[in-house]
């Protein structure tokens, strides 16, 4: 009885603590949306709610500290890692500075093991933690914010930029957003990495991915990661999910019964995905529930799909497939990022229908030239874009052979890489892009 006691007062002490964590992130991130949502169904039902907005500022990265604490919190209760006796230890890994604004979101069993260590200085890791620090710059200053650019333009006024001008907006945005947080993240973990701690990686050449779920698996990795161990996978666990999938291999036999809560459990995960993005209905269709059904669609159709592809004999490995895979891959992404860029969901969709116009000759005439960049910068991003393309295709060549750019950079005689070097530095230094207004600390992710 004492055993049983003790573990229902550590129950009630993790749920007081896990409610203080949600409710602080609810107050600042979430209160807003849900009284806004609440006055529009009272309208609606014609029920008048007299509540009105509250508009606190969030504090800068949140979302990311605080899944990280509560995910600590959740590891010590499954016994998955040990609790921190020492307080400032653990100040330490919710509050360490590099990771506190944009994440990665790190697990504390992986952290802590380089985080607490006795440091010792070593030149390679100072190096590769330097060279990766500049490549993050190069891709914010050279890359995103030229991009950034483009995407204002069209975005800004795209009544009068419809047609394929949507098109060529989202495809810079899905760079802009790329090159800005995987930059960041490139800064963060390179100074982790000089410092001698190693946290965990957030992205892996996502735009390479062959399907929805690949990508997942390649872009803010980590968020995807603690999603499903501490969503996905505890509500298929629960009761009523339990209840629900043995009701449907009732009704619907095994095969396809066992698929039901599974969906569920999926809508549950990507609406919580979209919800974390931000509390606006652009983020919960854009970041959520639309790769939610990409997924499940994708699912349902492979059957099918493998008898097409069985029937016309396709060779779905040679390098043509996979290039059509992987194009297909960020159409879909695309049309999520146009919801995720655009000021409302609706706007969203009022764009999705202006794209479908045909003014091909935009590619011709020299227009694509009066988006706020002029020729030598409009040049000097394509150039770039296309470093960024070989570099991406390198990772994905070295990462299969279990090494990495770096690491092959560091097998190279000593003039080679100091003009590697010093290319990306000059890069930076003179093709950065400060456009008016711009603010080096501004990066998209933070605000999340």
């Amino acid at each position: 009885m004492e055993w049983v006691e003790k573990q229902h007062r550590k129950k009630r002490i993790l749920a007081s603590i896990l409610a203080l964590n949600l409710g602080i992130l609810f107050l600042f991130k979430y209160l807003d949306f849900f009284i806004y949502t609440g006055r529009i169904a009272g309208t609606a039902f014609g029920i008048p709610i007299d509540l009105k907005e509250i508009s606190l500022i969030a504090p800068l990265g949140i979302s990311f500290y605080t899944l990280q604490t509560v995910g600590y919190l959740l590891d010590v209760s499954r016994g998955t890692c040990r609790a921190e006796k020492k307080f400032l230890n653990y100040a330490l890994f919710a509050g360490f500075f590099p990771q506190l604004v944009q994440g990665p979101i790190n697990r504390y069993a992986e952290l802590s093991k380089t985080l607490y260590s006795e440091k010792e200085f070593h030149y390679e890791q100072v190096t590769f933690g330097l060279q990766r620090i500049l490549w993050g710059l190069f891709k914010k200053l050279v890359i995103s914010e030229r991009m950034a650019v483009i995407v204002n333009t069209i975005y800004g006024d795209y009544v009068t930029y419809s047609g394929l001008y949507i098109a060529v907006g989202t495809v810079c945005f899905a760079f802009q957003l790329y090159t800005d947080f995987s930059g960041a993240m490139d800064i963060a973990l390179g100074l982790s990495e000089a410092l001698g701690i190693r946290m965990a990686e957030n992205f892996e050449t996502p735009f390479f991915a062959r399907s929805i779920s690949e990508y997942w698996r390649r872009w803010h990795i980590t968020l995807g990661t603690w999603m499903k161990d501490y969503i996905f996978y505890p509500v298929l666990k629960s009761d009523l999910f339990v209840a629900i999938g043995d009701a449907a291999r009732k009704k619907l036999g095994k095969k396809r019964g066992k698929k039901v809560p599974t969906y569920l459990g999926m809508a549950v995960l990507w609406f919580t995905v979209g919800m974390w993005h931000g509390c606006a209905w652009k983020y919960i269709i854009g970041s959520g529930l639309l790769h939610c059904f990409y997924i499940i669609s994708g699912q349902m159709l492979e059957p099918a799909f493998k008898k097409l592809t069985h029937v016309f004999k396709v060779n779905t490995e040679c390098y043509s497939f996979r290039l059509f895979q992987s194009l297909r891959t960020f159409f879909l992404v695309c049309i999520g990022f146009v919801f995720f860029r655009a000021p409302s969901a609706g706007t969203a969709v009022k764009m999705l229908r202006a794209s479908m116009q045909i003014n091909i000759w935009i590619f011709t005439d020299g227009s694509l030239l009066n988006l706020g960049l002029d020729a030598p910068d409009f040049t000097i991003g394509i150039l770039a874009l296309g470093i960024l393309f070989l570099v991406s295709l390198l990772q994905q060549k070295f990462h299969a052979e279990g090494n990495t750019v770096r690491g092959i950079l560091a097998q190279q005689n000593l003039p080679f890489r100091w003009i590697a070097y010093y290319g990306l530095i000059f890069s930076i230094i003179i093709f950065g892009f400060y456009g008016p207004g711009y603010d080096a600390s501004e990066f998209i992710y933070q605000n999340f």
